[in-house]
């Protein structure tokens, strides 16, 4: 027997996990990758909800940030598509390279993969590969259909995202990373739209909820402006001078003269304490929540916050200026979905799986408890609990 046919054999003995391995996912996968960007789940790309309508995006202007991630998602993916691709109706001995004396075959290759990028790589892979592989079955079951003006509102929402003004600027960033415009809707963008319209088919959303949604949200999120209010604030360093202040406030000081006497901030102490105007997200954030609950010419307790302790008082009041419903609705519901999937989407894509017996087979075991380490860790074993 040749070292060729010996060690073909030797494969064909000792690697029945790689062999199920692959047919697993030639079963499942065709030779495509997912562009991921940020996401928070496997296949999931998270839009920015809109702070308000006509709001500016978060500033991630540049092309290159598509491109690190990309190149490593080409990296690994290349390397099991390259290993499953089978035109010929192969096994994992499918021959991929020869030279003298020796066959490099797919089951060789991806033991090296293996090495280069971990298990987890491969495990994590494997498991987009199925989600992906879900998502398009149970799309076609509830009768999902993608179309022109989908895609158009879906690449609009990455670009925005993003920072990408402009589509050339979008495809300089994809051109930098090897890939077209079509290759980044197949790859990205149709599987992302397909999980989010699976998503808003199997959790229906009444008009009465979205109304309710936009009540509760209309002031931070829908106002084509933002609410403002106008606050003046003593800040001082030490609890005990903080509520001296507020007794001598209390007894009928004068705001701003106490405040050019006791605070310590430079910016704002000649002025009387004065802040002037400001919207939510500008200051820390024990500071703002205390300032936003005032009513107009209402002062505070003592605040205690990141940079010491404050007296707030709010001077004046611009309410927010906020849409009618129906004038947002489109809006009130991608803002609705987006949080709702933000909150659920990892959760509903597991029971999916379970739901269509996935099993990852490259996916580590958990190791066991040791009976010493459960002993030693329950009530029963521990002196104290007695």
């Amino acid at each position: 027997m040749s070292d060729n046919n010996e060690k073909n054999l030797q494969d064909n003995e000792q690697q029945p996990t790689n062999e199920a391995i692959e047919k697993e996912l030639e079963e499942t996968v065709e030779p495509k990758s997912s562009l991921d960007l940020g996401k928070a789940d496997p296949g999931i790309v998270t839009s920015a909800v809109p702070a308000a309508a006509g709001a500016a995006a978060p500033a991630r202007s540049s092309s290159a940030v598509i491109v690190p991630w990309v190149i490593a998602v080409i990296a690994i993916a290349a390397l099991v598509f390259v290993l499953i691709r089978n035109t010929s109706g192969g096994t994992s001995n499918e021959a991929i390279g020869q030279l003298d004396g020796y066959t490099i075959n797919k089951t060789d290759f991806y033991d090296e993969m293996k090495d280069r990028v971990g298990e987890d790589q491969i495990s994590a892979l494997v498991d987009e590969i199925a989600q992906t592989k879900i998502i398009e079955l149970e799309s076609e079951k509830a009768g999902i259909k993608i179309n022109d003006e989908d895609m158009k509102n879906e690449i609009e929402n990455f670009k925005k995202a993003y920072g990408f003004e402009t589509d050339e600027d979008m495809s300089a960033a994809l051109t930098q990373a090897g890939f077209t415009l079509e290759d980044f809707k197949e790859k990205q963008i149709m599987p992302t739209l397909k999980i989010k319209l699976l998503f808003e088919n199997k959790h229906p959303v009444t008009e009465e909820e979205l109304k309710t949604y936009f009540e509760d949200k209309k002031d931070s999120t829908f106002a084509t402006t933002p609410k403002e209010i106008k606050a003046s604030h003593i800040l001082v360093n030490t609890k005990e001078e903080a509520e001296a202040v507020l007794a001598e406030l209390k007894g009928g000081k004068d705001f701003a003269s106490l405040a050019k006497e006791k605070s310590q901030d430079p910016g704002s102490k000649a002025e009387g304490g004065d802040l002037g105007f400001f919207g939510r997200g500008v200051m820390n954030q024990r500071f703002e929540t205390a300032a936003f609950a005032l009513a107009k010419g209402e002062t505070s307790e003592v605040v205690e916050a990141d940079n010491g302790f404050h007296i707030i008082k709010i001077t004046d009041i611009k309410e927010a200026v906020v849409p009618e419903y129906d004038t947002v609705k489109a809006d009130v519901k991608k803002a609705y979905y987006e949080e709702k999937m933000g909150t659920e989407a990892t959760t509903w894509l597991e029971t999916l799986k379970k739901d269509r017996n996935y099993k990852n087979l490259v996916a580590k075991e958990p190791e066991a408890a040791s009976p010493t380490a459960s002993a030693t860790a329950s009530p029963e074993a521990s002196p104290s609990a007695q």
